[in-house]
């Protein structure tokens, strides 16, 4: 460890403890990345945006931290103590966090758990989804945790007590076993979580998504749901019969977050202020859909095929569209040959901040207006894209 930064650890000690000469640890955007710190102590330092990556910080002291953006992925924090820290968007993936103290803490505002897109990612023998931050028997009491991202996250035995879980994506994650005594789970993503064993007294589950959900409550199908299905059939029908049967499928304004549409030829549909927020929609195919004013943030549109659709003002962020074929759509006559003409994909206005476009074809798309700040383009093709 540097000199320079042995000198400031040991006068944030002299301050801590009310010494001559203490100064408070102030050092943000630091790197203490590949670090073996064990036993450290950090309480009460202002670290925001720091870089602990790959570190060993076992049994460190990181309460009352100010460590907003901080990025752990991949360190070892084992029992480690978090208490009342300010964690908002910070990082873990892949970190081990067993039996680490959150109480109190503040994690919400988009925090990341996932293990999504990395080719060193985990995979859960149960369930085969990848996992994520190993949280086994933490404590989380009391947290702040409201947005947060902890898809695939390992919480069994955990303390999660009165938790703010409000709006958080826990898909596929593992709770079982742990305390959910007045946890809040409202508006939450808990598709395929595991809460076996767990403790759910007085937690709040309104608008909770509970679809394929192991061992807690079980999700009661509504007629709005079961409505949904049979217009899925029905436009399927329609798209299969080229018009001659079935129906053209009008979802707009419907919550379609229960569903699962990998997969699905929807081509037409219109899914105008539809909410499909984190819904999976892998490999299904979106030909000259209407997608105006649609909520899809974070859901899993890669390899879809989106030829000609319109994401006019759609809310699009944190999505995955890796491979997605977003080129224009070639237009058929009344006898299915085609005219001649195309329709470009148009998203136009569309919210799109931290979505994943690697290697999406995109040429011709209208982007006038789109919010592209954090989204990567890893190998993406934009041929005549407007912008």
């Amino acid at each position: 460890m540097a000199r320079n930064l042995v000198e400031a650890l040991k006068a944030h000690t002299l301050w801590l403890n009310r010494r001559t000469g203490g100064v408070q640890l102030d050092q943000p955007w630091i790197d203490f990345s590949g670090i073996r710190f064990p036993h450290c102590d950090f309480r009460r330092a202002r670290l925001p945006g720091a870089k602990f990556v790959s570190g060993d910080f076992t049994e460190g002291n990181f309460s009352e931290c100010d460590l907003f953006a901080a990025n752990f992925d991949k360190a070892t924090l084992r029992k480690a103590n978090f208490k009342l820290a300010d964690m908002r968007g910070a990082s873990f993936r892949y970190a081990n966090l067993t039996e680490a103290n959150f109480t109190g803490s503040d994690l919400s505002g988009g925090i990341l758990f996932d293990a999504r897109g990395q080719d060193q990612e985990k995979m859960s023998k149960q369930t085969g989804s990848r996992i994520g931050a190993d949280m086994k028997r933490a404590d989380l009491s009391n947290a702040h945790a409201a947005g947060s991202v902890f898809r695939g996250v390992l919480l069994m035995g955990a303390n999660l007590r009165n938790i703010d879980f409000r709006n958080a994506d826990l898909r596929n994650c593992d709770m079982s076993g742990a305390d959910l005594t007045g946890a809040d789970f409202a508006g939450a993503d808990l598709a395929g979580a595991n809460l076996t064993d767990a403790a759910l007294g007085q937690s709040k589950m309104e608008g909770a998504n509970l679809v394929r959900t192991i061992g807690g409550p079980v999700h009661i199908e509504t007629d709005a749901e079961r409505d949904v299905k049979q217009m899925i059939v029905a436009h399927r029908a329609w798209v299969a019969s080229f018009g001659a049967e079935g129906e053209q499928g009008d979802f707009s304004g419907r919550d379609l977050r229960a569903f699962d549409l990998s997969g699905f030829d929807l081509s037409a549909a219109v899914f105008k202020g539809a909410n499909l927020a984190r819904v999976p929609c892998k490999g299904a195919t979106f030909t000259l859909c209407d997608f105006t004013d649609a909520v899809l943030a974070g859901g899993d549109l890669s390899g879809a095929v989106l030829k000609g659709a319109m994401f006019k003002a759609a809310d699009l962020r944190g999505a995955d569209f890796t491979g997605a074929d977003a080129s224009p759509a070639e237009i058929l006559d009344t006898k299915r040959k085609p005219t001649g003409r195309v329709w470009p994909a148009n998203f136009l206005a569309a919210q799109m901040r931290g979505a994943n476009l690697d290697g999406a074809c995109l040429d011709g798309a209208n982007m006038v207006g789109a919010d592209l700040i954090g989204v990567s383009l890893g190998n993406t093709s934009m041929v005549d894209v407007r912008r």
